[in-house]
């Protein structure tokens, strides 16, 4: 297997990363992503099993893949997700990374960093707790807080997710912007995507990354 050709995407460049969404359902019902109902989630028989998601990565691994991601939804809230980080953990030369809204990060904190997995994507559009409310339509924003001052303090290596909406919580870019200052985390700022319902972009984006950036600038120049 070692002689296996190596990846490239079309414009020549080797591929060592993976991304791979475990779940399309999820805890949260965040405004930028579903209606406040929910969507219609795919049955479970048409969801790859764990058994094969780990055949793809294993042969992935061997055609230079390094890097996996784990994603979703929200990869916690599908049952068996910690047996197969286990099983992942076992492939040489993979580092392993997450991406989560942090809810049901309590209880896992101890088996992730057993596992080496350190590298979190924390999804968190706001420090404030009403605005999270109205962004998410849910009260979790505790939980979220705690969880991540939790990987704080265990050293896990976190990076904050943050969809800037209009009207909504840009007042937010500086207060996390700051919040990078007094703890170790970084924070990425992602342009919101409008859509009209049918998959195409309705309206001008407002917060831009250029406009984003300039924003930041007047406090941070």
């Amino acid at each position: 297997m070692t002689n296996l050709p190596l990846l490239f995407d079309n414009h020549g460049r080797e591929m060592s990363y993976l991304r791979l969404a475990v779940t399309d359902r999820c805890n949260l019902r965040c405004t930028y992503c579903m209606p406040a109902e929910g969507i219609a989630y795919l049955p479970e028989k048409k969801l790859l099993s764990w058994e094969e998601m780990l055949r793809i990565v294993h042969v992935l691994n061997q055609l230079g893949i390094r890097k996996v991601r784990i994603t979703g939804g929200e990869p916690f809230v599908r049952p068996g997700l910690m047996d197969f980080l286990q099983e992942l953990a076992k492939i040489e030369n993979l580092e392993i990374c997450l991406t989560t809204n942090g809810v049901l990060l309590e209880n896992h904190l101890d088996s992730l960093l057993n596992l080496g997995i350190k590298n979190v994507n924390l999804s968190l559009d706001s420090l404030d707790s009403e605005r999270f409310f109205k962004i998410t339509r849910r009260n979790n924003f505790d939980q979220v807080y705690q969880n991540l001052m939790r990987m704080i303090e265990a050293n896990f290596k976190v990076k904050l997710n943050a969809v800037v909406m209009h009207g909504m919580n840009d007042n937010d870019i500086l207060p996390l912007v700051k919040f990078t200052e007094k703890h170790p985390v970084s924070v990425r700022f992602i342009e919101e995507m409008p859509f009209n319902g049918s998959g195409l972009v309705e309206e001008k984006l407002f917060w831009d990354y250029r406009r984003i950036l300039s924003h930041i600038k007047t406090e941070f120049p």
